[in-house]
């Protein structure tokens, strides 16, 4: 029995030793596991780019060889990689090198027209994106003459910042043939003078006019934009992306990861155009699966517009715009029909439903299917993307079909000194109803919509926790009732995700087997002053075991 004894113990110390070190370990660390509250660890082990073994300092340190990188954190705080369950990969690239109007005033933004008109071709569409009127000085629509007097001969285009209205100059409006006589589309609005001439805004499907008269951009612009992105979101601890479609290039994502070139995972759904071409060819997700670093898991669906736009779907009228309810991009046979495509295809529909109508009628969607297939949702794992304006009863609908939550903490800020005049004081109740959700027993997932808003995910933690904006405005927090605690917001941004992606067993959480995606803070986020939680920075991020970002 002792010899018994004394072999397997020399065996478990030659396999440490010999050809199986543990590559890296992380010691007087303050681990935040996401196991449960109380898993706190000190020390984590990693070996092939997995994590091999979690605990206290001296039972890691024993694994160690001569090999073994050793890293004493001084009690730095480690969480799992977080992510984003809907953003833009490639728009939120493109915005270091196009007119970028985030947080910036309509004067600001021409005159950065102005000097990139200087700079290009003669004729060259001039794009961007980012302005929000609503938190301009004067918080009224651009107007294409604004820009005209700036660029004359370039198109210009820049889209608003929840992507859902688009502000051009007499140019662009001029090679779209849009002009008094045009009807509005579908769908979608063109603006207009008390003449009935353009004013230069258009909205929803009314933006394809414009859009689709853009040329394409060349793949050395493309890989650029991808890279630069990939870059940023190591720095601010993002490990994982959902691509919501709309532009990405796979064939470019797939050589790129496979060059090395870029380290986040993708997890991508599909875009509108994309998705019609996957159902017709009836495209099977298992067929579509590439690996852990990239996969296709699911088909966007646009239902209604946004809520700064007034575009939002809504049951009632607007209470600043009388007359209008918003915008259905599609109708509800067409909604039923491609939630079944999804499912007989195998994907997830992720559904864009921001207004209580859209959010309404996309359950409704949902619940017919589950009936039909006698299904129910947590082995399918749908979810609805925004989940911004719910009436009650739908609150409680989203429990009953467990229906996931795929929001935005940060459009609570941003929207803030808008949302309550769009759709009174009453139905702001439901709106970023986060608390509300969980406490119905709701999963939700965090995200940016990025480049719509600010990507990074520290910024969506402050919101969700504090519901207020970066001068931490208002004082007491908006609509603080619906703010979560900060043990719940990191779930939205690590555990959450990788359920939504059924990728539970190999991400989200720190333990034994799972992938080294890891995030190393500057601060312990669990003891902070809540109002400091925007100015936490990640110091280390890993992927795969990999440092992709060291400050």
């Amino acid at each position: 029995m002792r010899k018994t004894l004394k072999s397997l113990l020399f065996l478990t110390f030659s396999l440490t030793l010999f050809g199986e070190d543990i590559d890296l370990i992380f010691t007087n660390a303050n681990i935040i596991t996401m196991n449960n509250p109380k898993d706190i660890q000190e020390a984590i082990a990693i070996k092939n780019g997995k994590i091999y073994q979690v605990g206290r300092n001296e039972e890691i340190l024993k694994l160690s060889s001569e090999k073994t990188k050793k890293v004493n954190l001084d009690g730095k705080t480690i969480i799992p990689g977080m992510v984003d369950t809907h953003l833009h990969f490639l728009r939120y690239g493109l915005t270091f090198y196009q007119i970028r109007g985030n947080g910036k005033s309509k004067e600001e933004i021409i005159e950065e027209v102005k000097a990139k008109s200087t700079l290009v071709g003669d004729k060259d569409w001039i794009r961007g994106r980012g302005w929000n009127e609503t938190t301009w000085e004067n918080p009224q629509l651009p107007l294409a003459k604004d820009l005209d007097g700036v660029s004359k001969n370039n198109p210009v285009v820049l889209f608003r910042s929840d992507n859902h209205a688009i502000w051009v100059n007499s140019k662009a409006l001029e090679l779209a043939s849009i002009t008094k006589n045009t009807q509005d589309p579908e769908g979608g609005n063109i603006l207009r003078d008390k003449d009935g001439n353009p004013s230069g805004i258009l909205v929803d499907s009314a933006m394809n006019l414009v859009l689709d008269k853009l040329p394409e951009l060349s793949e050395e612009e493309l890989e650029k934009a991808y890279i630069t992105a990939d870059k940023e979101y190591s720095k601010m601890g993002l490990t994982t992306i959902f691509d919501a479609g709309d532009d990405v290039s796979i064939p470019l994502v797939q050589k790129l990861l496979k060059e090395n070139k870029i380290k986040t995972r993708v997890n991508v759904i599909l875009d509108p155009k994309t998705t019609e071409k996957y159902i017709a060819k009836k495209v099977l997700a298992k067929d579509s699966m590439i690996n852990d670093k990239m996969a296709i898991t699911g088909f966007k669906i646009k239902y209604d517009g946004a809520l700064g736009s007034r575009g939002a779907y809504m049951l009632e009228e607007y209470s600043d715009q009388k007359g209008n309810f918003g915008n259905k991009l599609m109708t509800t046979e067409k909604l039923n029909q491609l939630v079944n495509n999804a499912y007989e295809l195998g994907y997830q529909p992720h559904v864009h439903a921001i207004g209580d109508k859209a959010n309404k009628e996309v359950l409704d969607s949902f619940e017919k299917l589950f009936k039909e297939k006698n299904k129910d949702n947590t082995e399918l794992r749908y979810g609805i993307v925004h989940s911004q304006i719910l009436s009650p009863q739908d609150i409680k609908r989203y429990k009953e079909l467990d229906i996931i939550a795929i929001m935005q903490p940060i459009h609570a800020t941003s929207d803030m000194n808008m949302a309550e005049n769009r759709v009174g004081s009453e139905r702001i109740k439901g709106a970023y109803a986060w608390k509300t959700l969980k406490d119905n027993g709701v999963l939700i997932t965090g995200g940016s919509d990025s480049p719509n808003d600010y990507v990074e995910p520290l910024y969506g933690i402050h919101a969700a926790v504090t519901r207020k904006d970066h001068q931490n405005l208002p004082i007491d927090g908006w609509y603080a009732n619906e703010a979560l605690d900060i043990y719940s917001s990191l779930e939205i941004y690590t555990k959450n995700p990788a359920y939504l992606w059924k990728m539970e067993k190999k991400l989200g959480t720190i333990e034994k087997g799972k992938y080294a995606d890891l995030v190393i803070l500057n601060e312990n986020i669990l003891n902070i002053p809540k109002d400091d939680l925007w100015k936490v920075k990640p110091v280390m991020t890993l992927i795969n075991g990999e440092v992709t970002y060291r400050k």
